[in-house]
């Protein structure tokens, strides 16, 4: 029989079937084949017959004490392993899947938070979970909320407040501080009132930032116009720029607490910067970025 017609025939061949013949041919009888599937041998012939008639081939050759494959049954074997490997291939892959060995987490956070913050939570996550791997993107919390609300991003670390069409976990509330260079004449100051900002040189975020807004809406509340001398999204950048007494910056205590050379200073009346983890409300995201959420809120 040729080739085409046995797999067209084979199509509607339950897979049940299939692996009691490969068992069969491998073990090199029906007693053997019986064993290694723990059935018992009348089941297993019966089987094997009902392949048979459903294909319209003889598959094994009887004539003798031992079996042998006929031609068709050589054919067949063939495919029957090439299938069944396939069937065992994706219920591994499936339960990869559901235990959450593989997949990729994505999420969307301000770069400040995704330098002196973020890292504890993902080595933490990716540590009980190695086969998952993490991508984060860079962006503003007015940018994130945007993303998350049009479906580009599942997960994204945003305010606390705003829109109520996005279902958010609190993260963490950090004071806000002006950082500057350790030798700036500010850096043994216990605390700043906005107003001493005016006409102060700063480097900041660009629009879009929460803390620049929070900037921004202290300033205009103080009358304080600071001399913007450089805005940029790249944190680095600020960072260098604030070592080399360029301009001081606000930023959170916990960048003032981890970047040498840097002394933060609160200012008066106090400012806190409540961020949170963000999803669309009613959204259904992957596996892997369900767990990180999930896994999260386990932690705070």
């Amino acid at each position: 029989m040729k080739t085409e017609t046995l797999t067209r025939r084979a199509s509607g061949v339950d897979l049940r079937k299939l692996e009691i013949f490969a068992a069969v041919a491998q073990c090199g009888g029906f007693s053997a084949g019986a064993e290694q599937l723990h059935m018992a041998q009348p089941a297993v012939s019966i089987a094997v017959r009902k392949l048979e008639d459903s294909l319209g081939v003889t598959l094994f050759d009887r004539s003798s004490r031992s079996i042998a494959l006929t031609a068709e049954g050589e054919q067949l074997l063939g495919r029957a392993q090439s299938i069944l490997q396939q069937v065992q291939d994706l219920a591994q892959s499936a339960g990869d899947l559901s235990d959450l060995l593989r997949g990729e987490l994505s999420i969307s956070c301000p770069s400040m938070l995704a330098t002196y913050f973020l890292p504890d939570l993902l080595s933490g996550f990716l540590t009980e979970h190695s086969g998952l791997t993490a991508s984060v993107i860079q962006a503003g919390t007015t940018q994130i909320e945007e993303m998350l609300l049009r479906d580009d991003i599942e997960l994204g670390v945003t305010t606390t407040s705003g829109t109520e069409d996005l279902e958010r976990l609190p993260l963490i509330k950090e004071q806000m501080v002006v950082c500057v260079a350790e030798n700036h004449p500010w850096a043994q100051r216990s605390h700043l009132n906005t107003q001493e900002l005016h006409n102060t040189p700063m480097v900041v975020y660009e629009s879009g930032y929460f803390i620049r807004a929070q900037l921004d809406q202290l300033c205009r509340e103080a009358a304080a116009e600071p001399e913007l001398r450089l805005q940029s999204n790249f944190l680095p950048l600020l960072v260098r720029m604030v070592k080399q007494g360029i301009g001081v910056t606000v930023g959170l205590r916990t960048m003032a607490e981890q970047e040498p050379g840097i002394a933060g200073i609160p200012l008066t009346p106090g400012v806190e910067v409540p961020m949170a983890l963000a999803k669309r409300k009613g959204r259904t995201i992957s596996r892997a970025n369900q767990a990180f959420l999930d896994w999260v809120a386990l932690q705070l």
